[in-house]
């Protein structure tokens, strides 16, 4: 099933979503990597950001993709309404996430584009952006905003992680199934699975 329902994700969300983790994750490490390379072996360390500068714009677009399907699909329910504070902190770092998988990439790409000639976007549509001048102080304030919506990325990553485990581990509720089989959780189904 491609559309998701109020128990359960579909093909295309659950795809989307695993896509997103994979790049996030792997452009996270990129980053870290590339940060702690030392100045002494610079074609590296300018090889490493360009593959993190090129990811990162995929994972602008996937991200992209990922909220406007969501926009338009029903949202699977809470799996424990009556856990107010739970729900909220999961719909919290939920928006966290979405917010920061937009605003990393695009802080990132700000400050590429205020910067000469560091470490190239590996694409042929240019290494600028309409508005942006080249400008040190730009680029350094973008790379300070960069980096603070880094680290509250992999933050949100590392509680929705949490939760996921949580929910598998303790809860054992099918929250975990939803987004890696597509199978439904939520109100009334773990009672219907527990008939005979």
């Amino acid at each position: 099933m491609r559309q998701n329902t109020k128990a359960s994700y579909g093909s295309v969300a659950r795809s989307l979503h695993w896509l997103t983790a994979l790049i996030i994750l792997s452009n996270i490490a990129l980053g870290l990597w590339a940060e702690r390379i030392p100045l002494e072996q610079m074609a590296l360390k300018v090889q490493v950001f360009s593959f993190h500068k090129t990811l990162g714009l995929a994972a602008l677009v996937v991200a992209l993709v990922r909220i406007g399907w969501a926009l338009t699909q029903t949202r699977p329910a809470p799996v424990h309404p009556e856990r107010r504070l739970e729900t909220l902190l999961a719909e919290a770092v939920h928006w966290t996430l979405y917010g920061s998988m937009v605003l990393v990439p695009v802080t990132g790409w700000i400050e590429h584009a205020a910067t000469d000639g560091f470490a190239p976007i590996l694409w042929p549509l240019g290494q600028g952006l309409p508005l942006v001048p080249k400008s040190p102080a730009l680029a350094m304030v973008m790379a300070q905003v960069h980096h603070v919506f880094a680290f509250l990325l992999i933050g949100s990553v590392v509680l929705h992680v949490a939760g996921a485990i949580k929910h598998a581990v303790i809860d054992r509720d099918g929250v975990l199934g939803r987004m890696t089989r597509g199978v439904p959780a939520g109100r009334g189904v773990a009672a219907r699975h527990a008939l005979p």
